[in-house]
């Protein structure tokens, strides 16, 4: 079923009018037609069934109203050149994370010159990606800091090429149904120096197998796993309250 993106669902029964992005992308690119059912997200767990009331002036009746779980994991990687940054992003979305945010390492050798601009074009790789996988919420996506300066507040878990390392699942008990970040290092791996403030911050360390991975691969591994065990609930349900008419996208 085709998919678009409107800030704000709206009640059922009432008339949704798309911006022109949108209004162009469904019915040029994708040949929509009238009365042809579509799926509305806001990117923030709300989602519509509706279909289309008039090509002509963009206009989309809801048929019903539905609200999904978020994904608890948020994503931090240490930059990764341009295509693999965007394939991470895109391919992060569609399995479901809260938050991807980027991180300058000690061995990074990505360097941006613009971060408004690189950040607004992550956004969009999202944004489709949502629409692709009809993923209801929109990832938080940072503008990237160093590694050092960012505080870590919920269980951390480092896929990591140690002797130490354990598999996932020894912490079945502290990833199911709690808040988790994962953290991915760059292709040349952490420093010993960041390592040791793994240690000393308790962060677990994460055995992915005995192939050495890409630093995209590893990242989507280990969140493809969390995620199973964290066994989000993303079937239909009924709204927690009547959706906001200023709910919109993050700036």
């Amino acid at each position: 079923m085709l998919r678009v993106f409107h800030p704000g669902i709206p009640k059922t029964g009432s008339v949704i009018h798309l911006d022109r992005e949108e209004a162009h992308h469904l019915f040029h690119v994708l040949r929509a037609r009238k009365d042809e059912k579509i799926i509305v997200l806001n990117g923030y767990g709300y989602y519509a069934e509706g279909h289309i009331l008039n090509g002509t002036t963009q206009e989309v009746i809801i048929d019903s109203v539905h609200f999904a779980e978020s994904s608890k994991i948020t994503l931090c990687s240490a930059l990764l050149k341009n295509k693999a940054m965007d394939f991470l992003i895109r391919e992060a979305t569609a399995i479901g994370v809260a938050g991807i945010i980027p991180l300058y390492t000690q061995n990074s050798e990505v360097k941006i010159q613009n971060v408004s601009e690189k950040q607004m074009h992550w956004h969009r790789i999202a944004r489709e990606a949502c629409k692709q996988s009809g993923n209801p919420y929109l990832p938080t996506i940072e503008i990237p800091r160093k590694l050092k300066d960012f505080q870590f507040s919920v269980p951390t878990f480092v896929a990591a090429l140690r002797k130490d390392a354990k598999n996932i699942f020894h912490y079945q008990s502290e990833v199911k149904n709690n808040p988790v970040a994962i953290l991915i290092g760059p292709e040349g791996d952490f420093s010993e120096q960041e390592y040791q403030y793994f240690i000393q911050n308790n962060f677990h360390f994460i055995y992915l197998g005995k192939h050495i991975l890409r630093a995209e691969t590893a990242a989507l591994y280990l969140l493809s796993v969390i995620d199973h065990i964290c066994l989000r609930t993303r079937a239909p349900k009924s709204p927690p309250g009547d959706p906001s008419p200023g709910l919109g996208f993050p700036a």
